[in-house]
């Protein structure tokens, strides 16, 4: 794996050039397909900043609710008798430092709502535009996630050895690439979403068309992850749990019927609209 890159004698990560690299294009994404409705750039812009707050706090709660148990443990000891502040810190250090992809993506659909409503700017329009980029940032995300070695697969004859991943127990085993598998699939569920927002098929309903889709590939991918740590529940994943309840959700959602497209500020007659992309 090739977790760290030096340029000019700088170490830098690896995740974060791919993670910066998705951030970007699906704010272009987003930019392009905000035409249709209206939306101004800067409110696109301010928007994905303000929704990438939501997505950081969001992650890192996420990961910390899945070792609540051990935060709970750990912060009794510190009570009991150990006061060392730095003691503390390593204890949220290991166990909320971590991310976990559902936990940004209901932040960052929090935060963004919120922005949405203060700019009163329509949400489902709004979520339109960023639905489409969503995989493809996530796409670009899961290779940085190979080339860290975090999210890794599970031990298989198919696969790479890493010796130089950022999370120890990757390293050293054969491992089945899930997270190129799931950059690839994210890639697809981009391209499908692209040609239905061209389409104009699901529109302002984008959001849970992607939802159901990266809901099922996650539910089945997560059998071939091999990082358990993130919390197992009566034999599936909190990933597991969380597509089941995302998918029921979203699927009834996408189930009621409307006749309706969206500009920045309204909900439009189809027959009324005629911007094009």
């Amino acid at each position: 794996m090739l977790p760290i890159i030096r340029v000019f004698g700088l170490g830098l990560s690896t995740y974060g050039i791919c993670t910066a690299v998705g951030l970007l294009l699906m704010g272009v994404v987003a930019l392009i397909l905000g035409r249709r409705y209206g939306i101004k750039p800067e409110d696109i812009v301010f928007g994905e900043i303000i929704a990438l707050v939501g997505a950081f706090f969001g992650a890192h709660i996420l990961f910390g609710l899945t070792n609540l148990g051990d935060i709970i443990h750990y912060l009794q000891r510190y009570i009991d008798g150990n006061k060392d502040f730095g003691y503390l810190i390593r204890i949220f250090q290991v166990y909320v430092g971590g991310m976990v992809f559902y936990g940004g993506l209901l932040g960052a659909l929090g935060f963004g709502t919120l922005y949405c409503r203060v700019r009163k700017i329509n949400t489902e329009s709004f979520s339109d535009c960023f639905a489409v980029g969503i995989p493809l940032f996530h796409c670009f995300g899961r290779l940085g996630c190979f080339l860290s070695g975090c999210c890794y697969g599970i031990e298989s004859d198919v696969g790479f050895t890493a010796t130089h991943a950022i999370v120890k127990s990757c390293n050293y085993v054969n491992r089945f690439p899930v997270q190129l598998l799931e950059s690839a699939l994210n890639l697809i569920i981009f391209s499908v979403l692209l040609v239905l927002f061209r389409k104009r098929i699901l529109t302002c309903k984008l959001i849970y068309a992607y939802l159901i889709m990266y809901s099922v590939l996650r539910f089945f991918d997560e059998f071939l992850r091999g990082d358990v740590y993130r919390g197992i529940y009566f034999g599936l994943s909190t990933s597991q749990w969380i597509s089941i309840v995302l998918f029921v959700i979203s699927l009834i959602l996408i189930l009621k019927k409307n006749n309706y497209v969206c500009d920045s500020k309204n909900i439009i007659p189809n027959q009324n609209y005629n911007a094009a992309l």
